[in-house]
C-alpha cells in the first residue's frame, strides 16, 4: 500500500467504515443515550469531518480534474453515500431511514468540505 493512499484515501475508507458500524447498530447502550439524543448534530458533525476527508483526498489526487472538482466531488461522494447509509439502516432492527438525517448528513458534508484549504 503506497503512501499517498494511506495517507489520503485510507482515512476515507476508514470513515466510511466506521459510519457504516454505528448504522448497523440497532440500539446504543442505555449510558451511551443522552450523547446521541442530539441526533441531527451528530449526523451533521460525522459527515463534516467524512466531507473535510473527502476533499482533502480528491485535492492532493494524482488526477488533475479531481483536483480541480475536489469541492464538488467531496459533496457528490457525501451525499451518495448518505443515501446508501440510510438505505442500509432500513434493514437495520430498530432503525428507518430518513430524509431528515440525509439533509443533516448532507449539510454536514457541505460543511467539512468548506473547512478543507488545499495548502500548495
Amino acid at each position: 500500500m503506497g503512501r499517498h493512499f494511506r495517507l489520503y484515501w485510507l482515512p476515507v475508507i476508514s470513515w466510511a467504515i466506521l459510519i457504516f458500524i454505528l448504522s448497523s447498530i440497532s440500539r446504543f447502550p442505555k449510558q451511551l443515550e443522552p450523547v446521541f439524543s442530539v441526533d441531527k448534530l451528530a449526523h451533521t458533525i460525522e459527515y463534516a469531518i467524512f466531507g473535510f476527508l473527502w476533499a482533502r483526498a480528491f485535492s492532493n489526487s494524482q488526477t488533475e480534474n479531481f483536483k480541480k472538482f475536489f469541492r464538488i466531488l467531496a459533496i457528490i461522494c457525501v451525499i451518495v453515500y448518505g443515501i446508501t447509509d440510510e438505505w442500509h439502516q432500513s434493514f437495520v432492527l430498530y432503525r428507518t431511514a430518513s430524509v431528515m438525517d440525509l439533509l443533516y448528513d448532507s449539510l454536514g458534508g457541505i460543511i467539512g468540505q468548506m473547512f478543507y484549504r488545499k495548502i500548495s
